[in-house]
């Protein structure tokens, strides 16, 4: 089993089930992985985001540069790289590459996309 954890302002998308992704730094899971959703993790506040675990459908190579996303596959990137920052939990691409950025101390992140869905 794979967890997740995720920062505080991301913790409603997920709850919602509107966020259905995340990039991190290392690939954390396999498709067909059970993946549990948490915020807050080795803190008193800890809690899991959904009573039940969904089920990574997709990992990727994913590059977040200035101006371009790149992901392993460019046929899955939407159409517009606003709409694909959206999908992850922000405003749009210029939100996304700031946030990246200032996490990760680069202008040039390297990680991959995991996404999920949740059975019916």
């Amino acid at each position: 089993m794979v967890a997740f954890n995720f920062s505080p302002e991301f913790a409603g998308p997920v709850e919602r089930r509107e966020k259905r992704q995340t990039i991190r730094q290392t690939r954390r899971a396999n498709v067909g992985d059970r993946i549990q959703l948490y915020t807050g993790q080795r803190t008193a506040d800890c809690r899991k985001l959904s009573d039940v675990d969904p089920v990574c459908t997709m990992v990727m190579y994913c590059a977040i540069r200035p101006d371009t996303v790149t992901l392993g596959d460019a046929s899955l990137l939407p159409r517009d790289k606003n709409e694909f920052a959206r999908l992850d939990g922000f405003k749009d691409y210029a939100d996304m590459h700031r946030w990246f950025s200032e996490r990760y101390g680069t202008e040039y992140f390297v990680g991959y996309l995991h996404q999920w869905e949740w059975p019916a």
